[in-house]
C-alpha cells in the first residue's frame, strides 16, 4: 500500500509541474480592413500540430508547452501572421491578402498568384459587391475594373446589360465576353422574347468569392476562338476548415424615377401647337381663323378656344416609386476532409415602370469532399426560379413599351373619363393608345427556371501530376407569355390576341485535364496543363399565337376562336478543343507563360472548321533584382509583355450553311408544304482572328500603401465577318464572308492608395481607374471605302453619319442644313450626307471610361463612395425627334422648345413651329440630322454605403459575434450634357426602360 501511496504521490507532482510550466495564450484574431472578428481562423505552436480555432466572436485560447516561443495565425483569405509568444494575451490584427497583392487568381484551368501574373488580369472582390442592391452581378463590375466598360441597357429588374473589355474589335461577332462560372461557360443573353431578363441573374452575388477578368489575348487564349472579346471568369465561395458561420442578411429599399423629361403643360402646349397653326396659315395665304379653328376641333373637340384645360404629365402616370427586398443566408464550414457552402436567396423586386417586376428564389451546394489522399470530389450545384413582367425588349412607340408614348401623348387628356373608365378612342386626342390602360391589361411575363452546376474528380497520381475530370452543365427553361384583351380598344376589333413560347437551352461543357507541377532546386518552379475539352449548346423553341377570345377573362391561347402562328425552331453548335498551358517562374523574378489551343467549331464552314489559337507573356520582377532591393520605398516592381491570338465566332450558328425552310402555311402552295432555299452557304467561312499585343507594369511603393498597373495594348483583327451585296437578279440580298481588317489599340491603369492608417484606427483608401480606347477600320469587302451606313474605311466602326444641322435661320427661323459643299441649303437631300468622312457627326463608343472611389473606415464604421465614368461617345436622340419637333404635329413637346424662335433677329437652335411639318421648298425638321447627335459623356456618383459593425463586445451579450447595419444607394447624381434621359442607357433610347435610383438599408448577422 505505501509503495502504491508514494507512486500516486509522485505521478501527481509530475503532473502538477508539467501544467504549471505550461502556459495559456488568449487574445482575439479581427480583419484590419474593417476590425471585424475572424471565426473558424487557426492558431498554431508554429512548427508543431498544436493549436486550436478561433470562435465565433475571433477569440482564442491555447496551452503551450513552454518551449513554444512563437503562435502562427492562418485563414485564408488572409496574410499568415506571427507573433513571439509573451504574455498570456495576444490580439492579431490579419491583413486581407488583396492587400497583400497575394491573391490567388482563376486564369483558365488553372490557379495563380495574382503577383506573379504575366498577363493582364483584373480582379474584382466579392467583398465590394456581395450587398449591392443589384440582381445580376455583371451590373456590379461597373467602374471597378480597368478596360470592363458596362453598359446597362435596361432599368428593368433583372434585365441584361453590356460588357465590353478593351473596345471594340470585330463589325458583326458579338461583343459579350465568354462568362465562365466555376468552370462552366455560359450561353449569356437571355431566353425572354415576352420581356427582358438576364439569364447571369441565376449567379446570386452574396455568393461570389471573385471575379477576374481576363483582358489580353495572351491570357485570355486559352479559350481559342471564344476569347477575342475577353473573359470573365467568376468563382463562388467555397466552404473553410473550421466552425460552421452562419451568415444572415436583408435589405430593403426603394427604386425611383431617376430623370424624368420635362415636358409641357397643356397651355404651354397649346400655345406652341396655336403658332404652329399661325405660322402655317400666313406662310400658304390661309386664313388663321380656320386653321385656329380646325386646331381647336381637332386636337380639343371645340372650335372655340379652350379654357381652363386639365393638364396630365402621362410620362409620370406610367412610373412609381417601386419597393424591393432581398433575403439571404448561408452555411459554411467543414474538416480537414469535407467543407461546404450552403446559401438561399430571395428577391422581391418592382420596377419603377408600372407593371413591372421581378422575383427570384435560388439556393446553391457547394462541396468539397477528400475520399483519400490521392482522390478528391468537388460539386456545384446552384439552382434558380425567376419570374419577370415588364414590356417587350423590342422598341416601339406605343404598342410594345409605353415610355415614349407616354411621352407623346397631349397633356389636355386625362387618363380617366368622368365614369372612371379610360379615355380612347376619339376623346384621346393627338395620341393613338391610353398607354396607361395597355401597361395595366395587357400581360407580359417570363418564368424561367436554369442550373449551373458541375462535378469535378481530381486524383493526384504522382505528388507532381493531377488528372482532374470536370462536367459543367448551363440548363435553362423559359416559359413566355403576352396577352393583349379586347378590352384594350387597339385589339377590340380581333377579339385580343395571346402568344406564348417554351424556350429550353442545353449548355454543357466537359474537359479532362493533366497537371504537372514541379519545383527544381527549390528556385526553379514549373507547371504544365494539358488536355481536351468539349462544349454543346443547343436551344429549342416551341410557340403558339392567336386572337379572338370569348372575353378578356379567358386567357390561354387554347381558348381563342382564330390560331394565328406556330413556332418550332432549333439551332444549337459545338467546339472541341485541345488545350496545353506552361509556365515558370524563376525565385519569383522572371516569369513565363504560354497558352495553346485548337478549336474545332460547328459554326465554321466546312473548309475551315479546325485553326490555332495561343500567346504568351513574361514578366520580370525588378524589385527582386540586387541593384533594386536597397531601395525600401519599393515593395513590388514587375514588368510585363504578351503577345497572344484568339478567335471571334459568327453570331449565328448556321452561317456559313446553305439552309432551306419550310414557311408553313405561309407559304404553302396549293395547300401542299413548300421548301424554299433561305441562305447562301459559304464552305469558307471562319473565325475572324484579333492578334494582341501589350506592355504592363505592376507596381507597389511605401509598403503597398500605393499600388496599381498600367497596361498599353495593340489589337489588329482580320478577317472580319461581313455581308457581301449581292445583285438583286440573285434572290438574296447578301452572303457573309470574312473580308476586312479593324486595328484597335488603348491603355488601361489603375491605382490604390492607402491614404491614411492611422493608429486610432482611422483608415482612408482611394482606387481609381481609366480605360482609353480606340479603333479603326483599316479594310472593308473589295476595297470598298465602307461597308453599311457607319463602317467607313479609315474611321472608328462606330460612325455616326448624317446631315449636318447649321441652326436657325434669325430672319424667319426656318431650319437650315450644309450641303455636300457646306453651303446652306433648306432641304438637304441624300447626297448631302456625304461620301467620306465629312459628314460624320460623332462615334457611339466612348474613347475613355472608368470608376474612381473612395474608403473611409474608423472602429467598425465604413463609408464606401464610387464614381463612374465615361467620356467621347455620342448617341443619338430617337425620340427627340418628335419631341423637339418645335410643336409640328400633335405630339408633346420638351420644355426646350419654349426656347424656339419667334422674332427675327432671334438667335436660337430651335426652329419656329410650323403645323404639318414641312414648310414649302424646307425639309421635315423631325427628320434625322445632327441636331439630334449629342455627346453623352458623363460621370455618375454610382454607389455609396455607410456600413457600422456593431462592437463584439456588444453583440456577443446576445449571442451574435457580428452584426452589421448599412445604408446605401445607387445612381444618385449625374454631371452631363447628355440632353436625354440616360447618357448610359443609349444603345437603345427609344422607348428604353430608364435606369431607377436606388436607396436600400439592411441588416447582416455573422453566427
Amino acid at each position: 500500500m505505501r509503495k502504491l501511496i508514494r507512486s500516486l504521490f509522485v505521478l501527481v507532482f509530475f503532473v502538477t509541474g508539467a501544467m504549471a510550466q505550461q502556459r495559456t495564450i488568449t487574445g482575439t484574431v479581427t480583419g484590419k480592413d474593417d476590425g471585424a472578428p475572424i471565426p473558424g481562423g487557426s492558431v498554431r505552436v508554429k512548427g508543431t500540430e498544436n493549436g486550436t480555432f478561433t470562435k465565433a466572436n475571433g477569440t482564442y485560447s491555447l496551452n503551450v508547452p513552454p518551449e513554444a516561443t512563437t503562435l502562427q495565425f492562418t485563414y485564408v483569405g488572409y496574410v499568415s501572421e506571427s507573433r513571439v509568444i509573451g504574455s498570456g494575451n495576444i490580439n492579431v490584427s490579419m491583413t486581407a491578402i488583396s492587400e497583400g497583392l497575394n491573391e490567388v487568381v482563376v486564369t483558365g484551368y488553372s490557379t495563380q498568384k495574382q503577383r506573379d501574373l504575366t498577363g493582364a488580369v483584373s480582379v474584382i472582390s466579392g467583398k465590394t459587391i456581395e450587398s449591392l442592391p443589384v440582381q445580376t452581378f455583371d451590373k456590379a463590375m461597373q467602374g471597378r475594373a480597368a478596360g470592363v466598360q458596362v453598359t446597362t441597357n435596361s432599368g428593368q429588374p433583372g434585365s441584361g446589360i453590356s460588357v465590353r473589355i478593351r473596345g471594340v474589335n470585330t463589325i458583326n461577332g458579338s461583343l459579350q465576353p465568354l462568362y465562365i462560372v466555376d468552370g462552366v461557360q455560359i450561353s449569356a443573353g437571355g431566353l425572354s422574347t415576352a420581356t427582358t431578363q438576364n439569364v447571369l441573374g441565376t449567379i446570386n452575388p452574396a455568393d461570389i468569392e471573385s471575379i477576374q477578368v481576363l483582358k489580353d489575348a495572351a491570357t485570355a487564349s486559352i479559350y481559342g476562338s471564344q476569347a477575342a472579346n475577353g473573359v470573365v471568369i467568376v468563382t463562388t465561395k467555397r466552404g473553410k476548415e473550421g466552425r460552421t458561420a452562419i451568415r444572415a442578411s436583408f435589405q430593403k429599399g426603394i427604386n425611383q424615377h431617376m430623370n424624368p423629361y420635362e415636358i409641357l403643360n397643356s397651355n404651354e402646349y397649346y400655345a406652341l401647337r396655336r403658332e404652329a397653326a399661325v405660322n402655317r396659315a400666313l406662310r400658304t395665304g390661309v386664313s388663321v381663323a380656320s386653321l385656329i379653328a380646325n386646331l381647336n376641333n381637332s386636337a380639343f373637340g371645340s372650335a372655340a378656344d379652350p379654357v381652363n384645360l386639365p393638364s396630365v404629365n402621362w410620362y409620370n402616370e406610367v412610373f412609381r416609386n417601386a419597393p424591393f427586398s432581398t433575403y439571404d443566408l448561408s452555411f459554411s464550414g467543414g474538416n480537414e476532409k469535407t467543407k461546404f457552402f450552403i446559401s438561399g436567396t430571395y428577391n422581391d423586386y418592382d420596377g419603377v415602370a408600372k407593371q413591372s417586376d421581378y422575383k427570384k428564389g435560388g439556393v446553391r451546394a457547394n462541396l468539397e469532399h477528400k475520399v483519400s489522399e490521392k482522390f478528391s470530389i468537388e460539386s456545384n450545384l446552384n439552382l434558380s426560379y425567376a419570374r419577370s413582367t415588364g414590356y417587350s425588349p423590342t422598341p416601339g412607340f406605343y404598342i410594345n413599351t409605353p415610355f415614349t408614348g407616354a411621352l407623346y401623348i397631349p397633356p389636355y387628356n386625362t387618363v380617366y373619363m368622368p365614369d372612371g373608365s379610360y379615355r380612347s378612342g376619339a376623346d384621346l386626342r393627338g395620341a393613338q393608345l391610353n398607354i396607361v390602360q395597355s401597361l395595366m391589361e395587357e400581360l407580359r411575363s417570363t418564368k424561367s427556371f436554369q442550373t449551373v452546376s458541375n462535378l469535378a474528380l481530381n486524383y493526384k497520381v504522382l505528388p507532381e501530376l493531377s488528372l482532374r475530370a470536370f462536367a459543367g452543365l448551363d440548363f435553362a427553361d423559359a416559359k413566355n407569355y403576352n396577352y393583349r384583351p379586347s378590352s384594350i380598344p387597339a385589339y377590340a376589333s380581333t377579339g385580343g390576341s395571346g402568344s406564348e413560347s417554351f424556350i429550353r437551352n442545353i449548355n454543357y461543357n466537359t474537359s479532362i485535364t493533366a497537371n504537372y507541377t514541379k519545383t527544381f532546386n527549390t528556385d526553379h518552379n514549373f507547371s504544365a496543363l494539358g488536355g481536351f475539352e468539349f462544349r454543346s449548346n443547343e436551344q429549342t423553341n416551341l410557340g403558339a399565337s392567336a386572337q379572338g377570345f370569348p372575353s378578356p377573362l379567358f386567357k390561354l391561347i387554347s381558348q381563342a376562336a382564330v390560331p394565328l402562328t406556330t413556332t418550332s425552331t432549333y439551332t444549337g453548335f459545338k467546339i472541341a478543343s485541345l488545350i496545353g498551358s506552361v509556365k515558370y517562374d524563376y525565385k519569383g523574378k522572371y516569369l513565363f507563360s504560354g497558352n495553346v489551343r485548337y478549336d474545332g467549331s460547328s459554326r465554321f464552314g466546312a473548309n475551315y472548321k479546325f485553326g490555332w489559337f495561343g500567346g504568351a507573356s513574361a514578366g520580370w520582377r525588378l524589385s527582386s533584382e540586387d541593384f533594386l532591393k536597397s531601395a525600401e520605398w519599393l515593395s513590388d516592381l514587375k514588368l510585363r509583355a504578351s503577345y497572344g491570338v484568339v478567335g471571334t465566332q459568327p453570331i449565328n450558328d448556321f452561317q456559313s450553311m446553305t439552309l432551306y425552310s419550310s414557311p408553313g402555311s405561309s407559304g404553302a402552295y396549293n395547300g401542299d408544304a413548300t421548301i424554299r432555299q433561305s441562305q447562301i452557304g459559304n464552305p469558307l467561312l471562319t473565325w475572324e482572328q484579333t492578334a494582341q499585343t501589350g506592355l504592363g507594369v505592376d507596381f507597389a511603393f511605401f509598403k503597398n500603401r500605393v499600388y496599381g498597373s498600367i497596361d498599353i495594348y495593340q489589337k489588329r483583327t482580320s478577317k472580319l465577318l461581313l455581308n457581301r451585296v449581292l445583285p438583286g437578279n440573285s434572290g438574296f440580298s447578301s452572303v457573309f464572308e470574312n473580308a476586312g481588317k479593324l486595328n484597335g489599340k488603348g491603355l488601361d491603369f489603375e491605382i490604390t492608395t492607402v491614404n491614411l492608417d492611422m493608429d486610432n484606427g482611422f483608415r482612408w483608401s482611394t482606387t481609381f481607374n481609366i480605360a482609353l480606347t480606340k479603333n479603326k477600320v483599316v479594310e472593308v469587302n473589295s476595297g470598298a471605302d465602307r461597308n453599311g451606313t457607319n463602317t467607313i474605311v479609315g474611321q472608328p466602326s462606330d460612325a455616326l453619319w448624317t446631315f449636318k444641322y447649321a441652326g436657325v435661320n434669325p430672319a424667319d427661323g426656318r431650319p437650315m442644313y450644309y450641303d455636300k459643299n457646306n453651303n446652306i441649303t433648306y432641304n438637304p437631300v441624300a447626297n448631302d450626307k456625304g461620301n467620306g468622312d465629312d459628314r460624320i457627326i460623332g462615334f457611339n463608343n466612348p474613347t475613355s471610361y472608368g470608376g474612381f472611389g473612395n474608403t473611409f473606415s474608423y472602429k467598425g464604421l465604413t463609408l464606401d463612395v464610387l464614381f463612374q465614368y465615361q467620356y467621347g461617345n455620342s448617341s443619338y436622340l430617337q425620340s427627340a425627334q418628335l419631341l423637339e419637333a418645335s410643336g409640328d404635329g400633335a405630339n408633346n413637346q420638351v420644355k426646350s422648345q419654349l426656347q424656339r424662335w419667334t422674332t427675327p433677329g432671334q438667335l436660337t437652335s430651335v426652329p419656329r413651329p410650323y403645323d404639318n411639318f414641312f414648310e414649302p421648298g424646307g425639309a421635315n425638321p423631325a427628320n434625322m440630322s445632327s441636331r439630334y447627335i449629342q455627346k453623352a459623356s458623363y460621370i455618375r456618383l454610382k454607389q455609396v454605403t455607410l456600413n457600422y459593425k456593431l462592437p463584439v463586445s456588444l453583440t456577443s451579450k446576445i449571442g451574435v459575434p457580428g452584426i452589421s447595419v448599412f445604408v446605401q444607394g445607387l445612381n444618385l447624381a449625374t454631371i452631363t450634357n447628355y440632353r436625354g434621359e440616360d447618357p448610359e442607357n443609349t444603345g437603345n433610347n427609344l422607348n428604353a426602360y430608364p435606369n431607377p435610383k436606388t436607396f436600400a438599408a439592411g441588416l447582416t448577422f455573422d453566427l
